[in-house]
């Protein structure tokens, strides 16, 4: 059995809803309770970073409102007991842990601790309803081959006063993005039995059909079902496995791919709508709405951090 909670001494700690714009207020921790702690926060890119410590305490982390989201928490210092959903689990130095912005969360912390969090937009990440269920209902690890990567990766942020000019940031967030992606779908288990090479060679075609397809706005799981002889059950079934679902994959590679193109030199004079329909959106207004959704930011904004000069180490 686990060693004994601390005292009723309760921390409420929540990164709050989404900012519609960079602009936004940087204030994302409120201070622990009684003065026992201190937090430290910024944002990162379409990230929000946050560190608490303190003496022993239960720390409790509210749901909090706005888009949907997953907060992913990296154990530094100190062991907790985590209890979520009505399971507990021992939560050690260097364990990582993934949850729900809309689920409640406490910590009972046993030692002087230290705790990273980082907030991430849902539909920044290519994954399917299953696929973050299980992700969020995990107990505490760092196992594998993503979440040291990852757990490492965060407590360098954190640790980090800025990671350098904003279209860095935004970059390092893309790959924090597609590490906590690749946590899922490893969290996701081995192929079904019988699945083999085929299976995974299938979907290597799959994807690459739709990638060579992005700028067509007739492009649906139907069309890429078709184009490959397969059900369109058998088509979702695929991707579902892989941590996706067709929709949202094509989705996340246009906006991806847009993105890029859209941080490229040189291309300032390409309009908005001009790369939105390159890629297949229906409209500029459409894009717009889903690259601020994905990425926190508009398609201008994201455009102007990456190409203009970066304002660090001026006066």
């Amino acid at each position: 059995m686990g060693p004994t909670p601390p005292p009723a001494t309760t921390t409420d700690a929540h990164l709050p809803a989404s900012a519609p714009d960079a602009a936004r207020a940087e204030v994302l921790l409120p201070a622990p309770a009684l003065g026992a702690g201190r937090t430290d926060t910024r944002r990162l890119g379409f990230l929000q970073v946050g560190t608490v410590s303190g003496p022993p305490q239960s720390l409790r982390l509210a749901p909090a409102g706005g888009a949907p989201h997953l907060v992913v928490g990296v154990h530094a210092r100190g062991r907790a007991r985590l209890v979520r959903h009505g399971t507990d689990g021992l939560c050690r130095p260097g364990d990582l842990f993934v949850r729900d912005g809309s689920d409640p969360l406490v910590l009972h912390e046993t030692e002087d601790f230290e705790l990273h969090l980082v907030r991430i937009p849902l539909r920044a990440l290519p994954l399917t309803e299953s696929q973050v269920h299980g992700l969020t209902r995990r107990r505490p690890h760092a196992g594998g081959a993503v979440a040291p990567l990852l757990a490492r990766l965060l407590r360098t942020l954190a640790g980090t006063a800025t990671a350098g000019s904003a279209r860095t940031e935004l970059h390092v967030a893309g790959n924090v993005a597609e590490l906590v992606a690749a946590l899922a779908v490893e969290d996701a288990g081995p192929e079904p039995p019988g699945s083999g090479q085929d299976r995974v060679a299938l979907v290597r075609r799959l994807r690459a059909h739709i990638d060579e397809n992005l700028w067509d706005r007739g492009l649906s799981p139907a069309v890429v079902a078709a184009a490959h002889h397969v059900s369109i059950r058998y088509l979702h079934k695929l991707f579902s496995g892989h941590g996706s679902t067709v929709g949202r994959w094509i989705q996340h590679r246009r906006l991806e791919e847009a993105r890029r193109e859209l941080a490229r030199p040189g291309r300032s004079a390409t309009s908005v709508s001009a790369v939105a329909a390159r890629w297949g959106f229906s409209g500029a207004a459409h894009f717009s709405r889903s690259f601020r959704l994905a990425y926190g930011m508009s398609p201008t904004d994201w455009r102007e951090a990456r190409t203009a000069p970066s304002r660090h180490g001026t006066g």
